[in-house]
C-alpha cells in the first residue's frame, strides 16, 4: 500500500512537469489562404506548423442539428477557389463553395492539437450575405443561411445566423465584393459562452447559400499536453518499479503458503 501510493505522488508530479510545460499560449496570428490557382486540396490541410487541422464533410441532411460531430455527413476534399480580387475566394468543401442546397448541408470543421480561446479567434468569409426577411429561430432563410458551431471545455454550442450577424463586419468599400466579404470575430460569442472559455474545434457549415473562408486567425492557442522525455521516462521507471514490487510480495506469500504446506 505505501509503494502504491508513492507511485500515484510520483505519477501525478510527472503529469503536473508535462502539464506545466505546455501551457504556455502562443499568438498564431493570421493565415491567408492563397495557393494561387482555383483547385483541389486533400481530405485535410493543416497549417499554423500543425496546430490547425482543416476538413471538409458535405451530405449533411440534419442541416441544424448533429453538431459538434466530425462523423455527420461525408468526408470530402478541402477545394480552393482563386481570385485576383483579395476579397474573393478562399477554402470551402467544393468548387461551388461551403455548399447548402435542396435539403443538404456542408461544412468546414477547423480541429486544434490542442484550444485556443475563444475571445481570440476570427475568421473571414467571402460572398456572404445574410438576406434581407426577418430571422425566426436565428435564421432568415434568405441570401445566405450559415451556422457555426463550437466544441468548447463548457460544452458544444450552436451559433445561429442572427448571432453570427451581430459579430460581422463587412469590408465596404462600395462593390459587391467587399459588401460580402465578412469579418466575424468570435469574441463577441463570449457573452453566450463566457470569458474563460477555450474551443477545441469548430464548424462553419452553409446551408442555403455559397460561402468561402479566405483567412483565419488565433491568437490564444495552447497545444496539447505532451510528456516530456523526463517525465515520460519517470513514469516508466515507477511503473516497473511497482510491478517488481508486487511480483516479490507475491512470491514470498507463495513461498510461505508452501512452506505451511
Amino acid at each position: 500500500m505505501q509503494m502504491t501510493r508513492k507511485f500515484t505522488v510520483v505519477l501525478l508530479a510527472a503529469l503536473l512537469v508535462s502539464a506545466t510545460s505546455a501551457s504556455a499560449q502562443a499568438n498564431l496570428g493570421w493565415h491567408t489562404f492563397d495557393y494561387t490557382i482555383t483547385m483541389p486540396l486533400s481530405p485535410t490541410v493543416t497549417i499554423f506548423d500543425g496546430a490547425l487541422d482543416i476538413s471538409s464533410r458535405i451530405g449533411i441532411t440534419n442541416t441544424y442539428g448533429d453538431v459538434g460531430s466530425a462523423s455527420v455527413g461525408t468526408s470530402a476534399n478541402v477545394e480552393y477557389l482563386h481570385d485576383d480580387n483579395w476579397l474573393v475566394g478562399g477554402i470551402a468543401t467544393s468548387a461551388l463553395g461551403i455548399r447548402g442546397d435542396l435539403g443538404s448541408a456542408s461544412e468546414l470543421v477547423f480541429n486544434f492539437q490542442g484550444s485556443a480561446r475563444l475571445d481570440s479567434l476570427a475568421i473571414t468569409i467571402s460572398g456572404l450575405s445574410f438576406g434581407n426577411s426577418a430571422y425566426l429561430q436565428g435564421f432568415n432563410q434568405s441570401g445566405d443561411d450559415p451556422l457555426l458551431w463550437l466544441n468548447t471545455n463548457h460544452g458544444i454550442f450552436s451559433i445561429t445566423e442572427q448571432e453570427i450577424a451581430t459579430a460581422t463586419s463587412f469590408f465596404l468599400d462600395g462593390t459587391l465584393a467587399g459588401a460580402e466579404n465578412a469579418y466575424v470575430d468570435f469574441a463577441y460569442f463570449t457573452s453566450k459562452m463566457g470569458f474563460d472559455t477555450n474551443v477545441s474545434s469548430f464548424g462553419l457549415r452553409e446551408m442555403r447559400g455559397n460561402v468561402w473562408v479566405k483567412d483565419v486567425y488565433v491568437g490564444g492557442f495552447t497545444a496539447a499536453p505532451v510528456p516530456e522525455p523526463g517525465s515520460a521516462l519517470l513514469m516508466l521507471s515507477s511503473a516497473l518499479l511497482i510491478l517488481r514490487r508486487r511480483r516479490a510480495q507475491s512470491s514470498s506469500s507463495l513461498s510461505s503458503q508452501l512452506a505451511v504446506g
